[in-house]
């Protein structure tokens, strides 16, 4: 079983992306969502749909599991809800400022 990384991203209007940036194979898989989860669970349904259709067109579709990340410089938009620990850079989300 091969793994294979999957970058999550959120939009500047709070929608999010969650995509398999690999081009080793015939296809693409990708999934979208008002939150994170569902853009998870949409990526999963993707997946389910790549598999049908690469066995109707008597393709084997690889054995993959799949590694969730967030993207570099991955920000929560300002609606979120979340709690963000100062960085080793001093750095507070909460705040939105760096730390003089």
């Amino acid at each position: 079983m091969k793994t294979e990384k999957v970058i999550i991203e959120v939009s500047a209007d709070g929608l999010y992306s969650a995509y398999m940036p690999s081009d080793e194979y015939n296809f693409g898989l990708a999934g979208y969502g008002d939150t994170e989860q569902e853009a998870i669970d949409d990526f999963y349904a993707a997946v389910s749909e790549m598999k049908e259709l690469e066995e109707a067109d008597g393709r084997t579709f690889p054995d993959l599991q799949f590694q969730f990340e967030h993207a570099v410089g991955y920000a929560f938009p300002e609606s979120a809800s979340y709690f963000v620990a100062e960085d080793s850079e001093g750095y507070n989300e909460d705040k939105k400022e760096a730390k003089q």
